[in-house]
């Protein structure tokens, strides 16, 4: 690596340092300040609360951070006439924002992997200890459809990945086939394996003299491949659980064929996998635009409209997705799209600097 890129990738990753972790200590001070009769007396649990807490603030200080950090570094190579050193010297500007870019690419690819662990359930765990709610609390009375089949399932229990009593009802069309009972229920290998089965056959033609039911008994029954407690959780009306991208992604595949509203988990995996990318690509944006000297422009100035701009798009990209949560519109237009649209003028600009 070139020396001027390493030190335009050193300034920049210091810019953003800086800011994502003052953004951090104020969103944890704020959030401790308004919840502060709420927080457990047990040490144990605030300093819980406190780790959580700056978990769940990555999801909101992060993309703004990344594009902060461009501004601030930009801002004072050009009062230092770096920039400008640079430009002489023969550096196109393509060159110059190359690293940071692909540093704030790799740090968005960073946290969309996280997304895959745990990491996205932070802010559930945060209003958990808050609520004096057990996450993992076991889910009641679900009535749910899939692959053909209704299933009644009285308690769940997530995270030891059991049922206690479940009902299987094989439905062809409107016809009843047979009624399958057990008192418990265990996840392995991506299937429900159901202890002590009964199983009820409803004959096909109901007429004196026919078979009437068959009753049958097993000790263990595999059954519903790929129906996850995860699903069976997000399914639940009663739940309001955040999804991470794993989990939303077998939540679509696993009731995109029952009739089930799929989505708030389309919303999420957007939100969790193209979302975070607006941030790098604004940087671009707002780079090509900002002011190269400091003797025509007003410094300050620009940064206060360009960190307005940040603000600004941000907020329109947040407000979006929210209409997509609700289903104002729809999760393609309100997620994608808009960061496609960034994209694109990234490109352009990328050429038009060639």
């Amino acid at each position: 690596m070139k020396l001027f890129a390493r030190y335009a990738g050193w300034l920049y990753l210091k810019s953003f340092l800086i800011v994502f972790l003052s953004l951090e200590l104020f969103y944890v001070g704020i959030d401790l300040l308004t919840n502060l009769k709420d927080i457990p007396s047990s040490a144990n649990l605030q300093l819980l609360y406190i780790g959580i807490t700056a978990l769940t603030a990555v999801s909101y200080v992060l993309p703004v951070s990344l594009v902060f950090g461009i501004i601030i570094s930009h801002i004072n190579m050009v009062r230092s006439n770096e920039l400008v050193s640079f430009y002489a010297l023969g550096i196109s500007k393509n060159n110059v924002i190359i690293t940071p870019f692909f540093m704030a690419l790799f740090i968005t690819c960073i946290y969309v992997g996280l997304n895959f662990t745990p990491f996205a359930y932070a802010y559930d765990y945060q209003k958990g200890i808050i609520n004096g709610v057990n996450f993992n609390r076991a889910t009641t009375d679900s009535f749910l459809k899939f692959d053909g089949k209704f299933i009644y399932i009285k308690e769940l229990n997530p995270l030891e990945k059991d049922i206690k009593n479940i009902v299987i009802f094989d439905v062809n069309q409107t016809e009843l086939n047979s009624v399958t009972f057990a008192k418990s229920a265990y996840f392995k290998d991506n299937a429900w394996d159901l202890i002590d089965a009964n199983i009820t056959t409803l004959p096909k033609i109901f007429k004196v003299g026919n078979d009437g039911l068959i009753l049958q008994n097993k000790d263990h029954l595999n059954t519903l491949k790929g129906f996850s407690p995860k699903s069976i959780q997000s399914a639940n009306q009663n739940e309001k659980v955040g999804l991470s991208i794993g989990d939303a992604f077998d939540f679509m595949l696993t009731f995109k064929n029952e009739g089930a509203s799929i989505n708030s988990a389309k919303v999420a995996f957007y939100t969790l996998t193209i979302a975070p990318f607006f941030a790098p690509f604004l940087l671009l944006i707002i780079y090509y635009h900002l002011p190269t000297t400091g003797r025509f422009f007003n410094l300050a100035l620009a940064s206060f409209i360009y960190v307005l701009i940040t603000l600004i798009t941000w907020g329109i990209l947040f407000v979006l997705a929210r209409f997509s949560a609700t289903g104002v519109i729809v999760a393609e237009l309100g997620i994608v799209l808009p960061v496609i649209c960034i994209l694109s003028y990234d490109l352009y600009l990328l050429k038009a600097h060639r």
